[in-house]
């Protein structure tokens, strides 16, 4: 018997100006599915991915008809990279008190440390990013010093950070992402380290909770875009951790978040990527 055909899937990027991308994008999530973003230089691009190339006429006019412009058209190869994943996942120390490792390895946690069990499935997060990497080292250093009750993770990929959170003591947590591949993988993950966790596909605009921590590791033109309602969901006296973005828009980043009144008290880098922490003026 043959194997069956992989699926093929049309990527279509698109791009635009900010205010022109911030509005239309959702408008196209809604009818297209989920989208991911791409940095191009300076400029963002949004890639779509539809099914059955008689959509792409139908979505083609709805770019135009939105302000976009249509940047290119790829026939892609659907991947398991929940496959891929198990060929190169080994148990990872990211930090001084934090080990990450998948369900197929077995592992002997150190006394005074924790481990957590991250199946990737389809999502992003096991910590071998140099931005997870850097949020989960700062998460380690402020559990040592203050164990905040409340934490919110933006972009939560496979749950990784929100899990460390609760691991390390967090009895609030709330994980979101917009895709739901991400919340499927998230939930599996909460439920193989026993550990309660809200998983939900809410947008962090439509929040009205303070968080005693705030976390985001996305794409910088999202850190930018979400800026007022991260600092706004960082309660006072609590902090907003930051990662996502190239050290080369570290400044920018650090000059958009002062500009909401928040304090940098951190700045990181590891390889390329950076790492921004801001507490907020207690009341």
């Amino acid at each position: 018997m043959k194997p069956d055909k992989a699926q093929i899937w049309f990527e279509i990027r698109v791009s635009g100006e900010p205010k022109i991308l911030e509005e239309a994008l959702p408008l196209l999530a809604e009818r297209w599915g989920g989208f991911e973003f791409r940095e191009a230089g300076s400029a963002v691009q949004a890639s779509f991915y539809l099914a059955s190339g008689a959509d792409l006429e139908a979505f083609k006019q709805e770019v135009a008809a939105l302000g976009l412009v249509l940047e290119n058209v790829a026939e892609i190869a659907d991947q398991d990279w929940g496959r891929v994943w198990k060929e190169n996942f080994k148990p990872l120390r990211i930090s001084k008190r934090i080990w990450i490792y998948p369900p197929w390895e077995r592992l002997e946690v150190p006394k005074g440390e924790i481990g957590l069990v991250i199946d990737p499935g389809q999502a992003f997060g096991t910590g071998h990013h140099p931005t997870t990497a850097l949020m989960l080292r700062a998460l380690d250093e402020l559990f040592e010093r203050k164990r905040p009750v409340s934490v919110l993770d933006v972009g939560t990929g496979t749950g990784i950070l929100a899990l460390s959170a609760a691991r390390l003591g967090a009895h609030n947590v709330l994980a979101l992402d917009i895709d739901p591949e991400a919340v499927e993988a998230a939930r599996k993950n909460a439920s193989l380290n026993q550990l309660p966790l809200e998983v939900s596909l809410q947008r962090v605009e439509d929040l009205a909770e303070e968080f005693e921590l705030v976390m985001a590791n996305i794409s910088a033109w999202e850190l930018k875009r979400l800026a007022g309602s991260l600092a706004e969901r960082t309660a006072p006296g609590g902090y907003l951790f930051l990662a996502g973005f190239l050290v080369k828009e570290m400044a920018e980043m650090k000059v958009c978040y002062l500009s909401l009144g928040l304090r940098c008290i951190a700045e990181k880098e590891l390889d390329e990527w950076g790492f921004l922490a801001f507490s907020r003026e207690a009341r």
